[in-house]
């Protein structure tokens, strides 16, 4: 069992690092500047990860790191993102309107730069119900990046969960928008069938 204390960064995975402010990648350089700004509002991404692991460590528990490497998920989105057809899907497709007022909050920062606004809509999503209605407009609108980004990984995650935490109590942190996935995956995974 690996035992690992990854900074959590959030968004695809932790290991493989993905600090710094992106080092000439667009697509880093966005998460990076994304996540400075959650942190300016007072929002710490990845600190239920970091949470769960002081307890893991307190409790002489095994660490397992159970979601993809990073670079194969960065890799991936940025071949998915690099079709145009992303773009056009993402344009054409409204989200639903339950989520509309929160997901452009969080695109523009808040309306008028109001940091509480944003924060608000950043909390609002962590639900189950908006985690799977983003799902389905993801899958609608942005199929090719909602497989890299929660599809793939809910997949790796269970394979991990199963293969490395097989018997007895298993405490799993993950974010909202991958405990449907990870549960339907967990449903369809019999004891031998894991991926190498």
């Amino acid at each position: 069992v690996e035992r690992e204390a990854r900074d959590g960064g959030g968004g695809g995975g932790g290991r493989g690092g993905s600090g710094g402010g992106g080092g000439g990648d667009p697509l880093r350089a966005f998460f990076a500047s994304f996540y400075k700004m959650l942190r300016k509002l007072g929002y710490v991404p990845g600190i239920e990860m970091k949470a769960a692991m002081r307890e893991a460590e307190s409790a002489g528990s095994d660490l397992v790191y159970g979601d993809r490497d990073i670079n194969d998920t960065m890799r991936e989105l940025r071949g998915a993102i690099s079709n145009p057809a992303t773009l056009v899907g993402a344009l054409r497709t409204p989200p639903p309107p339950e989520l509309a007022g929160m997901m452009q909050d969080i695109f523009t920062g808040g309306t008028g730069g109001m940091g509480d606004k944003l924060g608000k809509s950043v909390e609002a999503l962590k639900t189950r119900e908006n985690a799977a209605l983003m799902t389905r407009w993801m899958d609608d609108a942005i199929p090719a990046v909602a497989d890299v980004m929660l599809h793939r990984r809910d997949k790796a995650m269970a394979q991990n969960l199963r293969r490395h935490c097989g018997s007895g109590s298993i405490v799993a942190v993950v974010g909202m928008a991958h405990v449907d996935g990870i549960e339907r995956e967990w449903q369809g995974l019999e004891p031998g069938a894991l991926s190498p």
